[in-house]
């Protein structure tokens, strides 16, 4: 789920196969039903895919009171979305969107309870049925109309969250109405930071005439209300007191999960909801600054270099510069940018050439800014001093794996005799990771089932493995083996390395293997049997 996919390799076992169906579910009764052109955007650089996928949404109760619950029930057909890998037990939310019309205007959405599925590769992905509960406006009044605008499912891999949308663009329309009549309770009131506020900050939020004691949950919508998601913050400390006044902070979710923009914050407690206009931004009003503890200092001078007004958790590259603004390698440093964007970082004068020190966020050409130094001198004599100016280039490789051979072997089992279980080990496999970036990398197996000439099978989960790997000596990064588990169809983790925010890349080259048990089942019909193990680098 990279994006990053570099190699598969496949290996044949000799000596292991199951399958499954996803029967879809059938609509509610009585519920509308629409089958719009939707455009899904798939996550990790995947692409887009646009089709047909049928949606069938069922409402109830028919009739509520301004500011009341309603409660849906979707079904959707399969997505043209699909994916390259298949995966096992991924976490998924689902979500979706309906504009109102008539009665009242605006978007709600519905979002699922978390689940987790299989996502078989290459096959339109279909979701299980799912609901949730929706508030219609405190202002609502009459029949309201509801039509589907877009899907949304977020997944979990790799501890990232992955999102796909899925935005209708063609024949569309009412997938039912429901009637708001009578008197609602008091509205309640949200109140936001005027100002922009940075992500991965806290976010003070306040109001009244909420539910006293209610459990506030807060959101990050589009502007009109839809496409909210509570993920986009990642924690908070709302409470709701006795006078059912709200107060507390919500923390927004790093920069690469709340691009800058214009948004509604949404609280919702159970029975109550409102929202606030609020925009984010991650850059604060100001240019980009960079200051120096001091500014004058001998060869060998440790000074601090600080900067203000940058993006947060960006990588900011600090390095000094000559009297002709070329950067003097063996000087450079770097510091990661806080959530408040700041940093601070020690810099060591290496040569008397320094006369400037710079600093510029990720190699972003338009965030370079400089202090001057002077290197102070004293006591030399009349020998006077040449430079050298020594130039390499350094340009970024690619993750790739090779293995050491393509063949495993379990020997013979003679039935009847022994346990049945034999013994056999991976062939080693060496993964070489030449980036230069921080993106880390994992790399699974699937396996498919024994299978022999007449027809005789071994299911795939006979086999089990415990995963081994390594770095090899200068290698930047800490690998980590997969779990013991028996294979199968799902991908099993051999070897994989997470992103580490403590340095500014991992790579090198790192071991990975697995001792390798089959246990063959005791009524096996007799006969020659293989299976094809599949590892592929992500």
């Amino acid at each position: 789920m990279t994006g990053l996919l570099a190699a598969c390799f496949v290996m044949s076992l000799s000596c292991a196969g199951a399958s499954a169906q996803v029967v879809p579910a059938a609509g509610a009764q009585g519920a509308g039903t629409v089958t719009p052109t939707v455009h899904c955007t798939l996550p990790a650089g995947q692409g887009e895919a646009t089709g047909p996928q049928q949606m069938t949404v069922e409402l109830s109760p028919a009739v509520v009171a301004p500011g009341g619950k309603v409660h849906a029930k979707v079904t959707l057909g399969p997505s043209p979305a699909t994916s390259a890998l298949p995966l096992e037990d991924v976490p998924t939310i689902p979500s979706l969107d309906l504009a109102m019309s008539g009665g009242a205007t605006g978007t709600v959405t519905v979002r699922g309870a978390e689940f987790t599925m299989d996502i078989p590769s290459g096959t339109p992905i279909e979701l299980p049925p799912y609901e949730g509960d929706f508030l219609v406006p405190a202002n609502a009044s009459g029949d309201i109309s509801f039509a589907p605008v877009r899907t949304l499912t977020q997944t979990k891999v790799l501890g990232s969250v992955f999102e796909t949308p899925c935005g209708v663009v063609d024949g569309g329309g009412s997938i039912g109405t429901v009637t708001v009549q009578g008197t609602g309770s008091e509205p309640s009131t949200l109140s936001a930071p005027a100002d922009p506020v940075r992500p991965n900050t806290a976010v003070t939020l306040g109001g009244s005439g909420w539910t006293p004691g209610g459990a506030p949950v807060p959101s990050l919508c589009s502007v009109g209300g839809g496409g909210c998601d509570p993920l986009k913050f990642r924690s908070h400390t709302l409470t709701i007191g006795g006078d059912g006044t709200l107060s507390g902070t919500a923390t927004l979710a790093e920069a690469g999960a709340v691009p800058d923009g214009t948004y509604e914050v949404k609280v919702n407690d159970g029975t109550k909801e409102a929202t606030a206009p609020l925009t984010v931004r991650a850059v604060a009003a100001g240019d980009r600054e960079i200051s120096l503890s001091r500014s004058s200092g001998p060869v060998g001078s440790v000074i601090t270099v600080s900067g203000k007004n940058y993006n947060p958790d960006r990588w900011i590259n600090v390095i000094g510069l000559d009297a002709s603004g070329t950067g003097i390698d063996d000087s450079a440093v770097y510091v990661k940018s806080g959530p408040d964007g700041t940093f601070a970082v020690e810099f060591t004068v290496v040569s008397e050439a320094v006369v400037a020190v710079q600093a510029d966020e990720g190699n972003d050409p338009a965030t370079v800014r400089t202090a001057p130094f002077t290197v102070s001198t004293g006591g030399g004599g009349d020998g006077g001093s040449a430079d050298q100016r020594l130039n390499t280039s350094v340009r970024a490789g690619t993750l790739s794996m090779v293995q050491d051979g393509d063949t495993v072997d379990f020997g013979t089992t003679v039935l009847g005799t022994g346990s049945g279980v034999q013994r056999s080990r991976l062939n080693r496999v060496e993964v070489e990771d030449a980036r230069g970036v921080d993106s880390g990398w994992s790399l699974t197996a699937t396996l498919t089932g024994f299978t022999s000439a007449d027809g005789g099978t071994i299911p795939a989960g006979a086999v089990r493995w415990t995963p081994r790997c390594a770095a090899q000596h200068g290698s930047v990064g800490v690998p980590v083996a997969g779990s013991p588990a028996a294979l199968g169809s799902g991908a099993a983790s051999l070897c994989r390395m997470d992103p580490d925010g403590s340095r500014p890349f991992t790579g090198g080259r790192f071991d990975a293997d697995a001792d390798l048990t089959l246990t063959v089942p005791g009524f096996t019909r007799p006969g020659d049997y293989s299976a094809t193990l599949t590892l592929t680098l992500l």
